[in-house]
C-alpha cells in the first residue's frame, strides 16, 4: 500500500464494526465513535495512517436540555457519521433506517446454513470494488460467484484469493 487511497481502501474493506450497544427505548442495536474508533486503531497502524476528529458546533436551545448536552449530542452524532462515512461503513440497520426485514444475499435470497453468510457475502462486494480490478469485471464475476451459493469456505477461499490478488498488485 503506498498511497492514502490505496490504504483508505485496504481500511474501508477490512473495518467490522458490530453494533453491540442497546437502546433500550428504541430497542435497537448501535454504535457508537468510540467503538468505530476502537475498531479502526488496528488498521490505522497497520497502514501507518491517524486520524483526528474535531468539530465546531454552534450551540442552539432545545427545551428540556441545556446547551452543553445539545452541543455534545450534535457533535457525537457529526463525528459519528463523518467516521461512517470516511470507512464505508453500512449503517443500513441503524435507527434512521429500522427495517425489520430479514437480511438478504446481494441476489436477495435467504442465506442458507452453511452456505455463504451475509458477511462474507458484504466482504466479496467490497473486494470486487477495489480498484486493482477496474475493468476486470470483477463485481460481475462476484456476483455470479454468490448466485451460485458457494458454501462457507468456497466463500472464504475467494475472499482470501481476491485479498491476496489485490495485495499482490501494490
Amino acid at each position: 500500500m503506498k498511497t492514502i487511497h490505496e490504504k483508505l481502501n485496504y481500511i474501508q474493506i477490512n473495518l467490522k464494526v458490530k453494533k453491540e450497544k442497546l437502546n433500550s427505548f428504541g430497542g435497537y442495536k448501535y454504535r457508537n465513535l468510540d467503538d468505530i474508533f476502537e475498531a479502526v486503531k488496528p488498521l490505522l497502524k497497520e497502514t501507518g495512517l491517524t486520524i483526528n476528529a474535531t468539530d465546531e458546533v454552534e450551540a442552539v436551545s432545545r427545551k428540556g436540555m441545556d446547551d452543553s448536552q445539545i452541543t455534545g449530542a450534535a457533535s457525537s452524532y457529526a463525528r459519528k457519521y463523518a467516521a461512517n462515512g470516511l470507512f464505508a461503513i453500512d449503517d443500513t440497520a441503524d435507527a434512521d433506517s429500522m427495517d425489520n426485514r430479514p437480511e438478504t444475499l446481494i441476489n436477495g435470497k435467504l442465506p442458507k446454513i452453511g452456505h455463504i453468510t451475509i458477511d462474507q457475502n458484504i466482504k466479496l462486494e467490497r473486494l470486487s470494488r477495489d480498484p486493482k480490478f477496474k475493468g476486470a469485471d470483477m463485481q460481475k464475476q462476484v456476483r455470479e460467484f454468490i448466485d451460485s451459493n458457494p458454501t462457507k469456505e468456497k466463500a472464504d477461499d475467494k475472499i482470501l484469493k481476491l485479498n491476496t490478488m489485490i495485495r499482490e498488485s501494490k
